[in-house]
């Protein structure tokens, strides 16, 4: 399937082709989002497509996630099914449609029977290069497989700042750029009984993006680990 994109300059009319169909299928890492999904996270979903069929699985506790679907061109059409962790939580599927779109690679529920539709959001390029726009940070604690969408701000003076929220915690951090590109943080996380923690951290540049160490009050170690990757956007 072939979508014509008319480009219309200087007097002139040019016709550009964008290829409808995924080139070498949808393989690898996406960020998910659907109904169940905590608002301001986003759910690992790890595909992979052999010849027109496409599976996947993802885990969000208390549920592990499977999909099977059929290629039809850019639309993948199968079933979405959920399966609890323990004994006493019934499994539920349902059909679904995803398109595939050429402009950002993500696939996007068509006619969702209600609510929030899915949402497979491709992972970016890894940059550990400091950058405004949306993150996806991780730290001790948090479900496998779960990240938190975190919205990065360049200050002055070559200062950070970041904020985020996740099941009605609200956090933020003030970040001082380090020589070699990476970043002291200042933390801070309310939460939804008004508790406050405060801490630091260090975080340095690593494969996917920003990776380091944080603590409680004034130390930046001893807690866990924190890591912040791009999130690919259209």
């Amino acid at each position: 399937m072939l979508a014509a994109v008319l480009v219309e300059g200087c007097g002139a009319r040019a016709v550009r082709r964008v290829d409808a169909t995924p080139p070498g299928g949808v393989p690898g890492l996406y960020w998910g989002r659907w109904p169940e999904v905590p608002e301001g996270m986003r759910v690992a979903v790890w595909l992979h497509e052999d010849g027109d069929v496409l599976r996947g699985s993802w885990d969000l506790p208390p549920w592990h996630g499977e999909i099977a679907a059929r290629r039809a061109g850019a639309i993948y059409e199968g079933l979405w099914r959920e399966e609890g962790t323990v004994a006493i939580q019934q499994g539920r599927e349902r059909r679904v449609r995803l398109a595939w779109s050429a402009v950002d690679g993500a696939l996007r529920e068509e006619s969702p029977t209600g609510g929030e539709p899915i949402v497979l959001m491709r992972a970016g390029h890894p940059t550990s290069r400091l950058r405004a726009g949306l993150w996806l940070g991780r730290w001790t604690g948090l479900p496998t497989g779960v990240a938190v969408e975190t919205l990065l701000t360049p200050l002055d003076g070559g200062r950070w700042r970041a904020t985020y929220r996740y099941q009605d915690r609200e956090g933020t951090f003030d970040g001082d750029a380090t020589p070699g590109g990476g970043l002291a943080i200042s933390w801070r996380e309310v939460s939804p009984r008004d508790t406050v923690a405060r801490g630091r951290g260090r975080l340095l540049p690593d494969v996917l993006g920003l990776r380091g160490t944080y603590g409680v009050d004034d130390s930046a170690a001893g807690t866990g680990l924190w890591t912040l990757e791009a999130l690919r956007v259209p």
